[in-house]
């Protein structure tokens, strides 16, 4: 007894459809597991940060733009530019102590105890660091000259190891060469890198 060709043709389109129905379970389960991956991320922190700095009147931090900062996530971070030479970076790398900082008012922005009293850095605010807390011994102090000693200027160092002392950014050989000031989460992501020159 002969087939008949229409049994024959039945097989191959049942397969096609088969593959078709599984092809789209798969799109969709792959795309809302994207979907969810992408909706759950937190979305970074985007901050213009810019900085001045005065060795008769110290550090500025100013937020130029962005979204607020909250203060007890945030870490300021200065080091040499490339106007200083190469690969000193590492030695001059400083974290900002933020209980040196103050607001508009003159309040520091962290208590010496770790509580904070500004709770966050606003779009406008701009942080202040005063030229005494700038001397190299306190601002960088791996490159302080050693026995300590200044003269009535407060930046012309004179200790009996100054080897690194050409690398403070409170020196007032350094007017016109510039500093990065980064700022970080507290997790070490960045949120704004900025050249800072050096100006008397």
């Amino acid at each position: 007894m002969a087939k008949k060709n229409n049994e024959l043709a039945i097989s191959p389109v049942v397969g096609v459809m088969l593959m078709l129905v599984v092809t789209i379970i798969i799109a969709a389960v792959v795309s809302g597991f994207a979907g969810g991956v992408v909706g759950g991320q937190k979305k970074a922190t985007q901050a213009t940060i810019q900085g001045q700095y005065s060795i008769s009147n110290g550090l500025q931090i100013i937020h130029a733009g962005g979204d607020p900062l909250p203060s007890s996530d945030i870490v300021f971070i200065i080091k040499d530019g490339p106007t200083f030479g190469q690969n000193v970076e590492e030695r001059t790398t400083q974290i900002l102590n933020m209980s040196s900082l103050t607001n508009a008012q003159g309040t520091p922005i962290m208590w010496t105890d770790g509580g904070y009293n500004v709770s966050s850095f606003r779009p406008g605010d701009t942080f202040y660091m005063s030229a005494a807390l700038t001397t190299c011994n306190i601002l960088q102090p791996m490159n302080a000259p050693w026995p300590w000693t200044t003269a009535a200027d407060g930046y012309t160092y004179s200790g009996s190891k100054t080897m690194f002392s050409s690398l403070c950014i409170r020196n007032n050989d350094n007017i016109g060469k510039q500093f990065i000031l980064e700022v970080d989460d507290k997790s070490g992501h960045l949120i704004s890198s900025n050249m800072v020159t050096i100006t008397p």
